[in-house]
């Protein structure tokens, strides 16, 4: 870990001096716009390829960038021309579409978090205190995409595969309800899997969305969800043991195959069972982007991932992710691959 890591990213979770602004480095400097990525270190990542890569199968964690072809959000797909060149000697291609509508990872850029004063009681910010005007000024490029294109997303992966664990389970839900993950039902599948964590790694969550969506939704249930004016995500709980376990563990960025990654809307509070205290939610999308700097990865396509962790009887992999390098860019498409 850098010297400029240390100071905050060593420290735990409830050590933290104030865990919605867990904030570092200069305006405009690198490791501003790296956020949590700083935990990437070339040793981390040398140790990553050296235990990670053993058979050489690879697999796209992309999914088709046609998808989702009804979103909401007032969302639009994505669009592709092919323009001929030189007569039709040749040809060109032209993408018109918004990272956001499939595999996609959120920039810092993407989500803002509450940070009211007495004058400003509506304020709202961005990691490191960037501000709105900030945002849509083209000149100002302030924790924008280009500093995770420049190093990429590259580590040790580690898949949780929630769908798989359901089916064992008899845990019947649908990816586009409320229906969300405990942090206990997460590490009981850590441990079926054998699975242990490392500092600096990527966190995967498979809940079963994109197989859902391509499989079994009818294009009427499509149209039906990209209308709703109160669309819901199934996903991780948002809760401060979350938080605290996705800190102290020390992720350097959490993704999943959800729409959300996280529970959408989130939830006022999460039952523990009969006779037991409720747990208080929360939307972590704020602390994450907002307040510590980490990736959040969605609708990332992880099933041919389960299927070959399956056959190799392994939960981990090597992941190498290139961003798109746009200065001043929200979100991107992941360009990912996990390396066996």
């Amino acid at each position: 870990m850098s010297d400029l890591a240390k100071p905050v990213h060593a420290t735990t979770f409830d050590s933290l001096p104030d865990k919605r602004k867990v904030w570092n480095g200069a305006p405009g400097s690198n490791e501003e716009g790296l956020g949590r990525l700083i935990l990437l270190t070339p040793d981390v990542i040398a140790d990553a390829a050296k235990s990670c890569i053993k058979t050489g199968h690879r697999v796209s964690l992309n999914w088709d960038l046609t998808k989702l072809e009804i979103a909401n959000f007032n969302r639009a797909p994505t669009q592709h021309l092919v323009v001929p060149l030189l007569g039709g000697v040749a040809y060109d291609d032209v993408y018109i579409f918004n990272p956001q509508q499939s595999s996609q990872w959120d920039g810092l850029r993407h989500f803002s978090a509450p940070f009211p004063t007495p004058e400003n009681p509506a304020q709202r910010l961005f990691y490191n205190g960037v501000t709105s005007a900030e945002i849509t000024d083209r000149s100002n490029t302030r924790i924008g995409l280009q500093y995770w294109a420049k190093e990429g997303i590259c580590g040790r992966g580690v898949l949780l595969d929630y769908a798989e664990y359901a089916k064992r389970q008899s845990i019947v839900y649908n990816t586009l309800s409320d229906h969300s993950i405990p942090l206990s039902v997460l590490l009981a599948i850590a441990k079926e899997q054998n699975l242990t964590f490392r500092r600096g790694d990527i966190l995967f969550v498979r809940i079963g969305f994109t197989k859902e969506w391509d499989t079994e939704m009818t294009s009427e249930a499509k149209f039906e969800y990209a209308k709703s004016t109160n669309p819901q995500h199934a996903g991780v709980e948002g809760t401060e043991e979350m938080l605290r376990w996705i800190w102290d563990e020390g992720f350097a960025a959490v993704a999943g195959d959800a729409v959300s990654f996280e529970v959408y809307p989130s939830k006022k509070s999460y039952s523990r069972g009969e006779g037991e205290v409720e747990v208080e939610g929360l939307f972590m999308h704020e602390f994450l982007l907002a307040g510590w700097g980490m990736p959040i990865g969605e609708m990332f396509d992880l099933e041919e991932l389960s299927v070959r962790c399956r056959k190799e009887n392994r939960w981990d992999f090597f992941v190498t992710s290139s961003p798109l390098n746009m200065p001043g860019g929200v979100s991107s498409p992941p360009n990912c691959l996990a390396i066996f």
